[in-house]
């Protein structure tokens, strides 16, 4: 056999091995290393985390207005959609079990305010069980890159004009916001530094000023600056103000809030923290 055949015959066995190899490394139904997807639960993730929201704020009416698309997405999550490639089957189908209980109760007609608030409430933390058990990371729908959450900016005229990304820390009880142009993954929209934004609290009677931390760099939390041409899109509460925010602590916070600044604002939304779990 001529070198050059030898050759060619050794790279088609390569590549027999290789495809072998990989072959070998898928699991039965074929998904070997892929990331698992559900995405009946991410919906109902989503949905359940507003409404939980909405309950420890208080604001059961919004809560009541929440139940339909809690059903439907509740619904929706049934073993016929379990991913084939779940960390842990066994895990899965008792904590979904129990998610189909707490759904099929939230289904009763008439739920009095205290059992509803309690099913609600009880759902988030079932939830976050069977996406350990599925293998699933845990990131909610408007989860921005600093593990904040986006919220659109609007006009007086109702048109949205940017995009505020606010970071509640339930360790400490300080605020971050990144502003952006436009929606998610705009540019940031610089102020000048002597520019300050509002945050109320209408239920709670209260309003905290975020500014910057300094005028030299007014780093963010990875220490860099966020200065540029004399302007910034980066605000923090209390930072060197000495305010107290130990109000704003907990990882059970939640209050319906308001950013504002100029002519903008987000309308009022609830504001929930960013929780600091041991080794994270």
């Amino acid at each position: 056999m001529s070198s050059s055949l030898k050759r060619g015959a050794l790279s088609l066995l390569s590549l027999c091995l290789a495809f072998v190899a990989t072959s070998c490394n898928r699991g039965a139904d074929g998904t070997g290393d892929e990331s698992v997807s559900w995405p009946e639960l991410t919906r109902l993730d989503d949905v359940a985390y507003r409404a939980e929201g909405f309950a420890r704020a208080g604001d059961l009416a919004s809560v009541r207005e929440s139940l339909s698309d809690l059903l439907d997405a509740g619904g929706a999550v049934i073993p016929a959609t379990i991913p084939a490639n779940a960390a842990n089957p066994e895990q899965v189908q008792t904590n979904l079990t129990d998610l189909t209980s707490l759904i099929d109760g939230l289904s009763a007609n008439e739920l009095d305010n205290e059992i509803l608030t309690q099913l609600v409430l009880g759902l988030h933390p079932v939830i976050e069980k069977l996406i350990e058990a599925v293998g699933m990371p845990h990131v909610h729908a408007n989860e921005g890159p600093n593990d904040g959450f986006l919220h659109p900016i609007f006009d007086g005229e109702g048109k949205q004009v940017g995009t505020a990304e606010i970071k509640l820390h339930d360790d400490a009880g300080d605020l971050e916001v990144w502003l952006m142009r436009g929606g998610h993954g705009g540019e940031p929209w610089r102020l000048p530094l002597d520019k300050t934004l509002a945050l109320g609290f209408p239920d709670l009677g209260r309003t905290v000023t975020l500014a910057i931390r300094d005028r030299e760099r007014n780093e963010d939390e990875s220490g860099a600056s966020t200065i540029q041409d004399g302007a910034t899109a980066y605000f923090v509460f209390p930072g060197e103000t000495g305010a107290d925010a130990a109000w704003l602590m907990g990882e059970d916070f939640a209050a319906k809030a308001e950013l504002s600044f100029a002519d903008t604002t987000t309308g009022w939304f609830i504001l929930r923290p960013h929780i600091h779990k041991e080794g994270h």
